[in-house]
């Protein structure tokens, strides 16, 4: 990305001090994409981090997989679960501290913010198996991280979030146009520029920085499309929300690049009704 615009000093500060994303995750996430890379070799990577390696051991006797027996190791659970859902769950548990889940984000209720990007991850994890299975491993990291520059605003400039709140209720104006008139820059820009400065692959930067505005982009992608519409599905759920006008409706562009209609996108929603209520506690409650 190119010609980037000029972040405010204050978030700029906060940004400089997250992590782009721990190794252990990087290095799960580089093996996971070799079709040549052996359970042993991911093990090793994950063993890494012991903190990591016991979420991942708890989450996997949880009730949700009901395993067959006790995992012990990470190589009983790769066994059982799979690489896919493995890397998932390592992708999870990693980001679920840098979103600082405790704190409270504007327009979300209490934890609200990671919540919805889990119920988001899950809805494009879904269509993308719908229509892209090839795309399923982007399309949940994508959609994870969407909203990375909604969590920086929020942190860094905390004593302004009211105002972004009142722009919201009283003229009726989303997230991304209230944080526009209170600093100057919406968190889908402030969050392509971090992942672009973090070094992240540029489709997963474009799906970032036009996940509100698909039809701005100048070379429209499939993540581009999906993690936008599952933003929309995530949010007119509800999960995690708290004001009504951050919920928008899929950008009719949106429809035509995935070649489906509005009857497929009341399919999905509720298909993914489903879907999170069966995951979403998992990674709230457990990791």
């Amino acid at each position: 990305m190119t010609e980037q615009p000029q972040i405010p000093e204050a978030i700029q500060k906060y940004a400089d001090s997250i992590p782009a994303l721990p190794d252990v995750m990087v290095r799960v996430i580089q093996l996971t994409r070799d079709h040549n890379t052996s359970a042993k070799e991911l093990t090793r990577a994950i063993n890494q981090d012991p903190a990591l390696t016991g979420n991942i051991l708890k989450l996997c006797n949880s009730a949700f997989y009901g395993l067959p027996r006790v995992v012990a190791s990470l190589s009983q659970a790769i066994m059982y679960l799979g690489f896919y859902t493995v890397r998932n769950l390592v992708l999870t548990c990693s980001m679920r501290n840098v979103f600082e889940v405790n704190n409270k984000i504007y327009g979300y209720e209490d934890n609200g913010l990671w919540r919805h990007s889990v119920a988001c991850a899950i809805v494009c994890e879904l269509i993308c198996e719908k229509l892209r299975p090839d795309m399923r491993d982007a399309g949940f990291t994508a959609a994870l991280l969407h909203d990375i520059g909604q969590m920086i605003i929020a942190m860094s400039i905390k004593d302004t979030a009211d105002s972004i709140v009142d722009l919201m209720t009283e003229n009726n104006l989303t997230d991304w146009q209230a944080e526009q008139e209170v600093i100057g820059m919406s968190h889908d820009v402030l969050g392509g520029i971090v992942a672009d400065n973090w070094n992240y692959p540029d489709e997963l930067i474009h799906s970032i920085r036009f996940h509100h505005k698909p039809y701005e982009s100048k070379s429209p992608s499939f993540l581009t499309s999906v993690v936008h519409l599952s933003d929309s599905i995530s949010l007119q759920l509800g999960y995690g929300l708290e004001a009504e006008q951050m919920k928008f409706e899929p950008h009719p562009s949106v429809l035509q690049s995935l070649a489906i209609n509005a009857e497929a996108v009341e399919i999905f929603t509720e298909q993914a009704k489903l879907k999170i209520e069966e995951r979403s506690n998992l990674f709230m409650d457990e990791a």
